[in-house]
């Protein structure tokens, strides 16, 4: 198979373009392509005819063919009829073009004389197409030319020899056919020239208008991107007042620029000397456009009586609205100084407030949608942090802390019921008086008590001080707040709820509360596990019926304190008291009365314990009824004092028996305090002494040793 190589464009020798070149201008000139279709007509009337001047005709289309494509190479450059322009652009007369359809006319005239008989052969029509490139060229070429057409048709008939008739009419017939031809080419090039103008404004216009609509949707993506900020609003001004042309531009923005739907705040102007910083639809061609939402043209702002004008001499305005639907955004203004706008200008506006709202539209949605995205990123993180603790103390507080960082709020409130009464009551606040921790909330007091009774969230934008929690009112806030009350559900139980609270009473948004309802439910999971957490360390750490620690619980604790206080200096060491009770012929007492009577023997004086004794003390169930006590930072007398008070308390208690009998129980202690170098046995030992002493005295007493 023969390999094909492919000469590329760019290896053409210069020889090869300069004649390329020559070709195409030669075959774009209309005068070459006249004496082409003048040449080869002209040739075969001469054939048929076969008169005595054949070979003179041959060399006179050769010359005039030659001379034409001369005058074509070394003349102006024409391409096909782009001598159509306006006359304003031409002199009066093309004199080269005017010349070369000299020499078509003398050629025709040449070529007629030539013949054996210029009268009769018919090379007339020949004149028409010349006359009618003259007219197309201009009317001076045409009128021109026409005269010669006249002089080398006419002359010759009325000056030979003989006069027929015929040939004078045929003559006057082409004569009216070249004036008719002339005319209508005349009005046609005419008609061609006037629709070459306007199509030349047009496409001016239209390539201005393209220039001004990609500068529209340049600054779109920017407000598309960005949002209404200085930058993309100063756009918005440099495109009003640059390729549109407009002397004043102003643009006002409602909830974009923290205003409300109908109060709009100027976000970016031009050329205003005491600009109005608000319109808020009252007053103003602006007010008027934004109680409409209908764009307003104002040929004469003198004669408007809405008109309020923010710099001298101005004279025309044109406003319309940015609007998302039937959702007003804001306002595009313009205003003139020079000349008076009219629906033109309004058209323009229109189309720039249309792009600019679509692009604030979607420029709207991505901050919704970012907005949207933070918060539930947010609300992953709280959940995080909120499960990530089961202790009761520092989850609350990181409860609080976690809702002023997911939800712009100044104060955060969580209350929870307390199981012991019942009631409900705040655990942990952020932003608020921290003196309201333990304060009850009742059923339907504020919005968190309001939650609580309906099980609902509850939204109140003008939270006033009358109904504010009883405890509250005093607080130093702001009389009017926005808040929310959302409860905390768990298997239908109300744990609580959460309340925010916002200082500039602004309205939590739909998405807020949405994030709120989400947020409940984490609340409510992580405080049940706390809880759940909560009792199953109580149970492992405290006694099942008397509810004070366990043995397990008590010894560890015990040396802890013990190391600890070793670490201190020995005269910084603080006092370390122990008691060690036992209820008196505990089994004897079971046996005589049951053991469920001995239960609640055991129960009460647990809570006779558990209610003598400062939290700071360790309260255990030692064995099977004894009981130990630590006292932190108490000695030996004062121990004893203690459980001599203790022991009174006790024999003063009565309980029934199985039958309803009245029955009494005794309490001896033994006391002693931590030596410098005792540890938990030699404490223990001591108080066991001393209980030992109780006992061989007769019971119901208290020795310390």
């Amino acid at each position: 198979m023969a390999k094909v190589v492919r000469v590329p464009h760019a290896s053409r020798t210069n020889g090869d373009v300069t004649a390329y070149r020559l070709v195409r201008r030669l075959a774009g000139d209309p005068h070459v392509m006249l004496a082409i279709a003048l040449i080869i007509p002209m040739t075969v009337v001469n054939l048929i005819e076969q008169g005595p001047n054949e070979a003179v005709v041959a060399a006179l289309a050769v010359a005039f063919l030659a001379g034409q494509a001369s005058l074509a190479l070394i003349g102006p450059a024409t391409s096909g009829l782009t001598s159509l322009r306006p006359r304003a652009n031409q002199p009066r007369v093309d004199a080269w073009a005017l010349a070369r359809l000299t020499l078509a006319v003398a050629f025709v005239a040449s070529a007629a004389f030539a013949t054996a008989d210029p009268t009769t052969v018919p090379l007339a029509p020949l004149y028409i197409p010349i006359v009618a490139l003259a007219a197309a060229i201009g009317s001076g070429e045409a009128i021109a030319i026409f005269g010669l057409v006249f002089v080398a048709r006419f002359v010759p008939i009325i000056e030979g020899p003989v006069r027929p008739s015929a040939l004078t009419e045929q003559a006057l017939v082409l004569g009216a056919v070249a004036i008719v031809v002339a005319i209508s080419t005349r009005r046609t090039v005419a008609s061609l020239n006037v629709a070459v103008d306007r199509l030349r404004s047009t496409n001016a216009s239209e390539r201005r208008r393209t220039r001004q609509i990609a500068g529209i949707d340049a600054v779109g993506r920017t407000l598309a991107a960005e949002g209404p900020v200085p930058r993309a609003l100063d756009a918005v001004m440099d495109l009003l007042t640059g390729p549109f042309g407009y002397s004043h531009g102003s643009i006002y923005l409602g909830e974009e620029l923290g205003g409300s739907p109908r109060e709009l705040r100027m976000g970016a102007q031009h050329g205003y000397d005491l600009p109005i910083p608000v319109f808020d639809g009252t007053a103003g061609v602006i007010g008027r456009v934004i109680r409409t939402l209908e764009p307003a043209l104002v040929p004469d702002v003198h004669v408007d009586p809405d008109y309020i004008g923010a710099a001298t001499g101005l004279r025309s305005e044109v406003c319309a609205p940015l609007l998302a639907g039937s959702e007003l955004l804001g306002i595009v203004n313009v205003e003139s100084d020079r000349e008076v706008l009219d629906e033109h200008d309004l058209d323009v506006v229109r189309l720039v407030a249309d792009r600019l709202a679509s692009a604030l539209t979607l420029a709207r949605e991505r901050r919704r949608l970012a907005e949207r995205a933070q918060l539930f990123q947010g609300v992953v993180q709280f959940g995080g942090e909120v499960t990530s603790s089961l202790d009761s103390g520092i989850l609350y507080d990181k409860i609080v802390v976690g809702l002023g960082n997911l939800v712009r709020t100044d104060v955060a409130g969580l209350t929870l019921l307390d199981r012991r009464d019942g009631t409900y009551r705040m655990v942990a606040i952020q932003g608020g008086d921290p003196d309201f921790v333990g304060l009850e909330i009742r059923s339907g007091e504020g919005t968190a008590g309001r939650a609580i009774r309906d099980r609902a969230a509850v939204v109140d934008d003008h939270f006033d001080r009358r109904r504010f929690p009883v405890g509250t009112t005093e607080a130093p806030i702001p009389d009017v707040v926005a808040s929310v009350g959302v409860p905390l559900i768990r298997d239908q139980v109300v744990l609580g709820a959460i309340a925010l609270i916002r200082f500039d009473a602004r309205p939590f948004s739909d998405l807020e509360l949405e994030v709120l309802q989400m947020v409940a439910s984490k609340v409510a999971l992580a405080i049940t596990n706390a809880q759940l957490h909560a009792e199953v360390m109580e149970a492992s750490i405290r006694d099942s019926l008397t509810g004070t620690f366990n043995r397990r619980h008590f010894e560890p604790s015990l040396e802890r304190m013990i190391a600890s206080r070793r670490r201190l200096p020995f005269d910084d060491r603080p006092a370390l008291g122990a008691i060690l009770f036992d209820l008196d012929l505990f089994g004897s007492f079971n046996k005589l009365h049951g053991h469920q009577t001995g239960d609640a023997v055991l129960r009460a004086f647990g809570q006779l314990l558990l209610e003598r004794f400062r939290a700071s003390d360790l309260v255990a169930r030692y064995g099977g009824e004894e009981f130990v006590v630590i006292l932190d930072g108490s000695g030996r007398d004062e121990a004893f004092r203690i459980a001599e008070e203790v022991r009174t308390a006790f024999a003063r208690q009565s309980f029934r028996g199985a039958n309803g009998e009245r029955l009494a129980a005794t309490v001896s202690a033994g006391c002693a305090e931590l030596g410098p170098d005792d540890g938990l046995r030699e404490l223990l030992g001591a108080c066991d002494v001393g209980l030992a002493m109780a006992k061989g005295a007769g019971r119901n007493q208290v020795v310390a040793a």
